[in-house]
């Protein structure tokens, strides 16, 4: 009686233990997964583009988000659209974005890398540039780029706010001379005047 009374006990002894250290090992992994699922959350977003889809403060909200961070420097004419350029040969189809290097630019709205321009004699005037095509035909032209984002090339899907270069002096724009130069082509048009059409942040200074 005594043999199988301690059999017992100490087969509900271990059972107990059993039960205690499964208990803790679940507690353990129940508690621990949400610092994991951060981690891969934080280094994934890490590697997304910044965006910039909406600004709190504007001085004008218009159809199309701005494409260019406007920190630290943001500066643009409300009248640069239309202006002679070249003495008098051609005029100014874009607006200029006035900032420093290296700020982002961005994709304006979901679209496709339709072309690009390499700094250099065939792109004299634009230097590095982008084409972002819409599926209406709709194309948006961005040129003086002091470099492009790592990893696109022509034919890649952009999305709205997706970082696509960084601002520089590329081109014509002369050294130190650093802008974005941005040009809106309705279904594949001529060029309109993109002013009106911007969301434009109470950072940037606006002149006549």
């Amino acid at each position: 009686m005594f043999c199988t009374g301690f059999h017992r006990r100490t087969v509900v002894g271990i059972a107990a233990a059993l039960t205690v250290a499964i208990s803790a090992m679940a507690y353990d992994q129940v508690h621990a997964a949400p610092t994991a699922i951060a981690r891969l959350e934080l280094a994934a977003t890490a590697l997304k583009p910044a965006k910039r889809l909406a600004f709190p403060d504007t001085l004008q909200t218009g159809p199309i988000m701005f494409p260019m961070d406007p920190l630290p420097v943001c500066a643009l004419s409300k009248t640069s659209f239309g202006q002679p350029r070249s003495n008098g040969t051609r005029t100014h189809e874009g607006i200029d974005l006035m900032a420093s290097l290296g700020q982002h630019v961005y994709a304006v709205d979901n679209g496709v890398l339709w072309k690009q321009a390499i700094d250099g004699p065939t792109a004299l005037l634009s230097g590095n540039a982008w084409y972002v095509k819409l599926a209406d035909g709709t194309y948006y032209f961005y040129a003086h780029l002091s470099a492009f984002a790592p990893g696109l090339k022509v034919g890649d899907t952009v999305t709205k706010g997706q970082v696509i270069g960084l601002v520089g002096d590329t081109g014509d724009a002369g050294p130190g001379n650093y802008h974005l130069h941005f040009e809106v082509h309705p279904k594949g048009g001529a060029a309109v005047d993109p002013y009106p059409l911007l969301t434009i942040p109470s950072t940037c200074k606006v002149s006549a």
